[in-house]
Order: structure tokens, then sequence, then C-alpha cells
């Protein structure tokens, strides 16, 4: 598996393409833990907490304008509405549909990233409330998708002088402890442990930031430094303390220690432990959390099939490969694209690829088409912007595969066409 104490994990930027009625659309819309919308006019069903409001929706709720912080979301006015912070998993601000934040946007998902961290930039200039926060924290995705990671650390610094109590505080210090984690370096966990602890100190923090900072630090100072005994208890203290104090808010963190649960028990060979833990976050309607579950349950497979295998099973060996694999896909063609973590996705893009040159070979070098399917793993892992130093040494494996591949299942030349009879031989 790919070390992933190595690799800079950085958010996927959300698009949002709206285009307004002509109506006018200036209202915030909000999507609560309930998985609503909020406001809805009158006699309108709310859009699922996957989809996004129609401009009916955006029309009908105009002036519905958002202030949010880590603490609370409130909006003043006509509809007034207010929710705990942790209460509410996504805003849409009204501003982001039109003028300088939309062109941003549409830069972002077509991968222009500088373009748009300065679009946004100049967006939050114009604006106020939680239009301009808006503006600024995609700022800093834009830069952390483009891999300009100073620069990221710099609109971090941005976004909290603007809004010291923003309502991505708790982002802004998971992705700055990321990038502390990710130099490896002697005091690493110190400064993860001290950037996550500023939001366990931030006065009134809501429950939901908190448990999500702890699962972080554990996972970034424990679990990625293989320090599996000691991160799987954390996991479980924490898992404890949502129980306890507020299940509510923490049910993804809580999905997310089963999965790290489930990791440390992989890593200390109790297989079939680990796979309940996986199964119970399999539940999630994360897609961090589900790419995580399903990693999860390939590399049970996967170690059973080795099992099988050195107990010279093949036939229930490749029946486990095959299994591992179905998870493994699920993971690379399913949540790649709406992960946040992309670690999750590199994992099984590693694994995969392992496993179909594993059903090549057992097959005798004959499964070509797992042939075909293992050089394709293998293009996609190398062209992922998130592999980082480790591109090289798959790029050397997938060479050396490709030459396997291409001895044993190119497509023969086509026999030369016989000579034509003369006509004095032919028989009569």
């Amino acid at each position: 598996m790919l070390d992933r104490s190595r690799v800079l994990f950085l958010g996927a930027l959300a698009t949002v393409a709206i285009v307004c009625a002509p109506s006018p659309c200036r209202a915030d819309q909000v999507l609560t833990a309930d998985g609503k919308w909020q406001p809805l006019p009158a006699d309108t069903p709310s859009p699922t907490a996957d989809e996004l409001p129609s401009d009916e929706i955006l029309a009908g709720s105009a002036d519905f304008r958002i202030e949010a912080t880590y603490e609370t979301v409130s909006a003043k006015g006509m509809k007034p509405f207010t929710r705990p912070a942790g209460q509410v998993l996504k805003i849409l601000a009204a501003d982001s549909l039109a003028g300088q934040f939309k062109e941003a946007m549409n830069d972002a998902s077509s991968g222009f990233f500088t373009d748009a961290a300065d679009k946004f930039m100049a967006a939050a200039n114009e604006l106020q409330g939680f239009g301009k926060q808006s503006a600024l924290y995609f700022r800093v995705q834009a830069y952390a998708n483009g891999g300009l990671v100073p620069q990221a650390l710099d609109a971090c610094n941005d976004l909290l002088t603007a809004f010291p109590k923003s309502f991505y505080f708790c982002d802004v210090q998971i992705l700055r402890a990321k990038v502390a984690a990710s130099k490896n370096e002697a005091g690493a966990a110190d400064e993860v442990t001290k950037l996550l602890g500023a939001v366990a100190s931030a006065a009134g923090m809501n429950n939901r930031d908190l448990f999500r900072a702890e699962w972080s630090r554990i996972y970034l100072t424990l679990e990625t430094q293989r320090k599996f005994e000691d991160a799987e208890k954390a996991y479980r203290e924490l898992v404890a303390k949502i129980d306890k104090t507020d299940a509510a808010q923490g049910a993804t963190t809580r999905q997310q220690a089963h999965v790290g649960i489930g990791n440390c028990l992989v890593a200390g060979k109790k297989d079939a432990d680990a796979r309940g833990f996986f199964e119970k976050a399999t539940d999630s309607r994360s897609p961090d959390v589900l790419a995580g579950a399903y990693l999860g349950l390939g590399n049970v497979a996967l170690s059973e099939a080795k099992g099988l295998r050195d107990a010279g099973q093949k036939d229930l060996a490749r029946e486990k490969l095959t299994e591992a694999v179905t998870h493994y896909l699920r993971v690379t063609c399913k949540y790649k694209a709406d992960v946040e973590d992309s670690s999750p996705v590199l994992d099984a893009l590693v694994n995969q690829a392992h496993v179909f040159v594993a059903l090549f070979e057992m097959s005798g070098n004959k499964d070509c088409e797992s042939a075909d399917r293992a050089a394709r793993a293998f293009r996609e892992l190398v062209e992922m912007p998130s592999i980082g130093a480790a591109r090289n040494g798959f790029i050397r494996e997938f060479k050396a595969f490709d030459e396997k591949k291409k001895a044993a299942c190119s497509v023969p030349a086509p026999a030369a066409p016989a000579a034509p009879i003369p006509p004095a031989d032919r028989p009569k």
C-alpha cells in the first residue's frame, strides 16, 4: 500500500453550476443535518442532500442572507433562521452565482486554479458577509487543488484574519495540519497536535468540528505513522466520547473512526474483526467514509486471498482476489471524484493494479483482460497529481509489467496469404 504519511492530502473543490431564472437570485441556501435545504417556499419539496436547490427555490427565498461562524449559522429579516453550526452540512452563497465569483467557480472546475484563486480574491474584495467568507475559503481550496501549498497557507491566513470565527475554521486547521504532517520532519506530530488543538481550544466550537479535529489528529500522528495499537485505542476512545456527548453531530466522524479501527486491526492481522468495522461504515453517506470502508474490505479480502494462495487453494484464492478488486473498483470508480482525502483512492489504485497482475500471473499469463486492466490502473495511478515522489517507482513497475504483458498478449501478425496455384498445376 502507498505510504500515506508522505502524501499531501488536499481537499477536492466542490463546484456549483446553477443558472438563475429571470427572478432575482439573491438567496443563500443552507443544508441542515436532517438532509433538507433551507429556506423552502411554501409547498416546495426539498432537494435531496446530494442535489442543489432549483432556480425556483433560489428565487422564492430571495434576500435570505446568511451569517456563519463555527458557533452559529443564522439569518435575519422576514425569514429568521438560527442553527448551531454543527447542524449545518453545507451553505450555498447566493453571491457565488454571478460576477467574478461565478467566473472563479468555472475556472476552478476547469482546472485553472491560479486564475480561479485570483478571481475569488477579486470577488471577496467586492463582497460582505458569507459571500466574502465563502470566496476566501474557495480561494484556499483553489490553491490547494493546484498544489500551490505556500499560497494556500497564505490564503488560510487571509480567511481567518477577515473571519476569526469562520464557519471553515476547522477545515483551515485540518489543511494546515496535513501540510505539517506531509513534511515528515522531526516535531511534525507536535505541530499537527498544536494546529488541531486550536480547534479544541476555540471558545464555542461546535461538537462536530471538535470530533473532526480529534479524528484528524489520530489519523495524522498515529495511524499514518504506523502506531496502530495507539491509534486503535484513540479511535475507540473517540467513538465512546461521541456516543456519550453528541451522537448526532458526531455521526460521520464516528463512522470514520470505525474505518480507522478496522485499518489498525488489519495491520495487526485481525482480519475477521476488522471486517465488521468496515461493514458498519458502509452505512455512511460520506464519500470519504465509504471510500475508506470499501478500501478496508478490499484489504481484508486481499489478505485472505494471500492465505489461501499460500495454502495451495488457488481457486478459492482467485475468488477472494476477485472480491478484493470489486471493492477497490468501487473506490476508484464511484468515489474518486467526490472524496476530500485522496489517499484511499491512491491505495485502492495501487492494490487494484497488483490484484489484476496477480490474476494475470495465476492464469499462467493467459488472462489478457486482467493484464489490460492492470495496465489501466497503473496508468491512472501515475497520472494522479497527489501521488508525489512515489510516481517514479510506479512508472518503473508499470514499464516492467507492460513488457511482460506485451510478450504474452500481443496479437500475432496475420499469416501471409497462400500463394496462388499456377493454372497449369491446378487439379483437373
